[in-house]
């Protein structure tokens, strides 16, 4: 997957983050992030420069519209410097060559990482934007309840985008 592709997936799914997903109703605890569908259609063998200046474009952008204060950029470079670690702990994929993404994956197998993915993610976000540990309960649903609403976001994107699933 070129380059140019990987970006324009990311200003797709930025928008419909900023534009629809945003300012929706749900609860003050559960805060789905579709953005980072772009870091998961990321081939597995691109270079982890390409992926940390990508996981920065894009993090960078989140934190302008939201005024996070660089709390998405680093949970997104956290994210990205632990995707090919978590791959090749669960799943061995070393081949060089191989042009395949999560996105592509079966479902048994984007889950797990999927999840975890997710889960370092928010646990960083929102401990950046909660500015440590106070209010550990409330840290805790938040990360919890919006890692499995990301995660069931993602897996629906998953279902709806995927080739192994289309009709």
């Amino acid at each position: 997957m070129r380059l140019a592709k990987i970006l324009g997936i990311a200003f797709l799914v930025i928008l419909v983050q900023w534009v629809l997903i945003q300012d929706l109703p749900l609860t003050q605890y559960g805060n789905p992030y579709l953005y980072l569908w772009a870091f998961l259609v990321i081939p597995f063998n691109t270079p982890r420069s390409t992926s940390y200046i990508l996981a920065f474009l894009i993090g960078s952008t989140l934190d302008s519209l939201e005024q996070s204060g660089g709390a998405h950029t680093i949970a997104s470079l956290v994210m990205v410097l632990a995707k090919p670690t978590l791959e090749n702990f669960l799943y061995g994929f070393k081949e060089e060559n191989s042009n395949h993404t999560l996105g592509g994956l079966p479902l048994a197998n984007f889950l797990p990482l999927t999840f975890l993915l997710v889960f370092i993610h928010h646990s960083l976000l929102f401990t950046v934007e909660n500015s440590g540990f106070s209010q550990f309960s409330a840290l805790g649903l938040r990360i919890l309840m919006s890692t499995l609403s990301t995660v069931g976001l993602l897996t629906i994107t998953h279902f709806l985008l995927s080739k192994r699933y289309a009709a």
